[in-house]
């Protein structure tokens, strides 16, 4: 039986600062029925706060808690040391949070992600460091991000960049890797056959949630098209086309 949900952010629950369509009563419905909900965005820029502040501009009852970033998966995976960070706010405060110490002195890691001021020397520093024995961490690879004037440069372009320069390659703590979906599901205090993962990216949602093994539905709202679901290798247990679709089989699974 279903008794919780994960829902990715991005092309999901908003598209840049709208609402997709129907998702503010679809939560509201799922929350009516008993479920459990989990936010959980692969972008790490923004602290959770921040993220609740957006979820409830959209009329969806939200708090920090209910919320669960990369850069939060990031730092619970490091559990402390120093860090070299390619990236804002949302992960710096994380980081804090772990008890992770910023430096560019011979860190433990180098943690790369969303960065809009990134620069040449971030990637030369970030580089050597690496190369001179840092662990070499990515918060996420999503190449692009969904937004209202269309599809943007994502981390995935700033860990590729850093991947070239040093030629080595990340642990990834996102998804498409289950670490993050696996920490999500102790936040919920749930089993992984009780949860429904659901997100918008064929790459990325749909991969991390067969890996942990959660059952996954991919919303045809965001960065994924019906024709390219069809070609994926890793392919969901369910696609839908929008939040109609969703409370429809939603019904028929509890």
């Amino acid at each position: 039986m279903v008794r919780g949900l994960i829902l990715d952010l991005d092309g999901t629950v908003y598209c840049g600062e709208s609402e997709v369509p129907g998702a503010a009563a679809f939560v509201a419905g799922a929350r009516e029925r008993g479920l459990r909900c989990l936010f959980v965005t692969n972008r790490a820029s923004r602290p959770p706060s921040a993220v609740a502040r957006h979820l409830r501009s959209l009329g969806i009852a939200c708090s920090a808690d209910h919320v669960f970033t990369s850069a939060q998966a990031t730092a619970l995976y490091l559990g402390g040391g120093s860090a070299f960070m390619i990236g804002e706010t949302g992960l710096r405060t994380a980081l804090a949070a772990q008890g992770v110490a910023l430096t560019a002195e011979r860190p433990d890691a180098v943690v790369a992600s969303f960065d809009r001021r990134f620069t040449y020397a971030k990637l030369r520093t970030a580089a050597m460091l690496i190369l001179g024995g840092s662990r070499f961490i990515a918060t996420n690879a999503d190449r692009a991000l969904p937004t209202e004037d269309g599809l943007v440069p994502g981390t995935g372009s700033i860990v590729a960049a850093v991947a070239a320069a040093c030629g080595r390659e990340p642990v990834v703590v996102g998804k498409p890797q289950p670490l993050i979906l696996k920490m999500a599901l102790r936040r919920l205090g749930l089993k992984a056959s009780e949860v429904l993962n659901i997100g918008d990216n064929i790459e990325t949602d749909v991969p991390a949630g067969l890996r942990a093994g959660i059952p996954t539905v991919l919303m045809l709202t965001g960065v994924t098209r019906a024709r390219a679901a069809r070609r994926a290798p890793l392919r969901p247990d369910w696609t839908v086309r929008d939040y109609a679709a969703l409370t429809r089989l939603l019904d028929r699974l509890l």
